[in-house]
């Protein structure tokens, strides 16, 4: 694992200190960010968000703590050192812009490489080729005051990144837009992470753009109260094992605080379908295996839209890709009912055993997903292991031990990949089965 490019060492920043009216922002942060991450300081107004944020962009000290970026203590830098960092290392969105009204959109972009000492034609060049991009070139020699809201966030954007910048931070960035303009600079901020490969560092109090992040930083009245990893991002932070034990319900519903059980389990079952499609992919698949479980379109008109160019309204995905994510879903669907039938079960009071029919289905559904060969005694085990889990007395860690713990400590002695696939296979059966029930029984 890469070192942090940012890493904030048990900071306070306190605002008057030694007088009257003095007030802790933050207290005792410490965080670890890494490079091509996206990450969002979320929380109410007032919980130290933006203090943190301007922190370490390097214009606001802590009173205690360090605060490092790629490895470099940066008050530690002389006044030179800390302009040249924030030039070279640092881009910044605001919330109100900060546009230069007086000089046009093509100017406010390549302003900041004339401290560069860039020549003119170098600065203009680089400066259209970023209006470009963001489809603004079209208003390069207009007054930022005739631009809409939208548009000048995306000249704000362009303008952070003419430096090239390795870390992009965005205080508020869509606070002052309509949705439509939100939208258009939040997936601008999206690409900038995902293609230009650039960190980004987002502040906000609204809940609806957590799910852009890979992960979440939690704050309440100056305090870190916790990390959340977006379930639907491969992670560049690695997860260590033991680290959690909530399970992926509970995970999609912190990234996701507002949506109901059916989008939970849609959101779930996306996330195992497929790795690696876009975020506009990823949200087109999420309305269509919507609509597929909620009876509204057959599974052959889910696969014609997979295949169907992005262009026509589709994904663009190959035959073979769309074939293998239809199979999948209607695998995982069918096998979590199982689970939601043992839910109902046990909510009517019905005893439940490791011998329960259900239980066994769902045993020979994993054990047939990864061709596994069990021993009788492994199976009893294993069954058991299963009910414990299904009925929530167990969590998701320790059934993980009980797979790969021996046979002689009363466990199913599976190797370590095996047991992670055993796993995860069981909890996206729980997620799928668990919602199901939610939605059926109105919780």
């Amino acid at each position: 694992m890469s070192k942090p490019i940012i890493f904030t060492d048990k900071i306070d920043i306190t605002y008057n200190l030694g007088k009257q009216n003095e007030f802790k922002a933050n207290k005792g942060t410490t965080l670890e960010l890494f490079a091509e991450e996206y990450i969002i300081l979320f929380g109410p107004s007032g919980c130290g968000k933006s203090t943190l944020l301007y922190s370490m962009f390097g214009v606001l000290p802590p009173s205690a703590g360090k605060i490092y970026v790629k490895g470099q203590s940066i008050y530690d830098f002389t006044p030179a050192e800390m302009v040249n960092f924030q030039r070279k290392t640092m881009g910044i969105m605001y919330q109100s812009f900060n546009l230069i009204n007086s000089i046009t959109v093509l100017d406010n972009v390549s302003l900041p490489l004339i401290f560069a000492g860039m020549p003119s034609y170098v600065r203009e060049k680089r400066a259209m080729e970023l209006l470009k991009r963001f489809a603004i070139d079209h208003v390069a020699h207009k007054r930022p005051t005739l631009l809409s809201g939208g548009q000048q966030q995306r000249v704000s954007a362009a303008r952070s990144l003419v430096n090239d910048p390795e870390i992009l931070i965005a205080d508020e960035p869509v606070g002052n837009l309509d949705s439509i303009s939100a939208q258009q600079v939040m997936d601008t901020l999206e690409t900038i992470n995902s293609r230009d490969r650039k960190t980004v560092l987002l502040v906000t109090h609204d809940a609806k753009y957590l799910p852009y992040a890979h992960r979440v930083v939690h704050l309440k009245d100056g305090k870190l109260m916790g990390i959340t990893a977006n379930p639907e991002k491969k992670q560049i932070k690695k997860i260590v094992p033991g680290e959690t034990i909530i399970t992926e319900l509970e995970q999609i519903s912190r990234i996701y605080p507002y949506i109901s059980p059916g989008e939970v389990r849609v959101k779930s079952i996306v996330n195992y379908l497929t790795q690696g499609l876009s975020f506009d992919q990823l949200s087109h698949l999420e309305k269509i295996v919507e609509e597929v479980m909620e009876g509204k379109i057959s599974d052959q008109m889910m696969f014609d839209i997979m295949i169907a160019e992005q262009a026509e309204h589709g994904l663009g995905l190959t035959e073979n890709v769309a074939k293998d994510i239809a199979s999948k879903m209607r695998k995982i669907v069918f096998q979590s009912t199982d689970i939601a039938r043992l839910r109902a079960m046990k909510q009517r009071g019905t005893p439940i055993t490791s011998q329960d029919e259900h239980i066994k289905r769902i045993q020979r559904y994993i054990l047939n997903e990864y061709d596994l060969n069990v021993t009788e005694e492994q199976s009893m085990v294993l069954g058991e292991a299963i009910e414990q889990r299904v009925l929530g007395f167990i969590k998701k860690e320790d059934f993980k031990e009980v797979l790969s713990a021996p046979l002689s400590e009363k466990g199913v002695g599976l190797d370590t990949k095996t047991m992670h696939m055993t796993a995860r296979y069981l909890e996206k059966l729980l997620a799928q089965g668990v919602a199901a029930g939610s939605i059926k029984t109105g919780e």
